[in-house]
């Protein structure tokens, strides 16, 4: 059962809260991704170089399997 403070906003990771502006990197392509905006359940991912825009769920941001979310020191 989850009591008050106990409770985990569905948008949280393991380690912190996925928000505008963290560092993602695709596990497929090895290409790196900046959060631009969430929308409700869905996350718009942008390229570093502005090139590419991905649009998914933010759940899929935790799954390992497809993104792995980069450290703030990682480029």
């Amino acid at each position: 059962m989850i009591k008050g403070d106990q409770h985990t906003d569905c948008h949280e990771g393991a380690a912190m809260k996925t928000k505008e502006g963290d560092k993602f990197k695709n596990a497929a392509d090895g290409v790196e991704y900046i959060l631009r905006k969430i929308v409700n359940r869905m996350a718009l991912l942008e390229s570093k170089d502005g090139k590419r825009q991905i649009l998914t769920e933010v759940d899929n941001l935790k799954l390992d399997s497809f993104y792995q979310k980069m450290e703030l020191n990682e480029t």
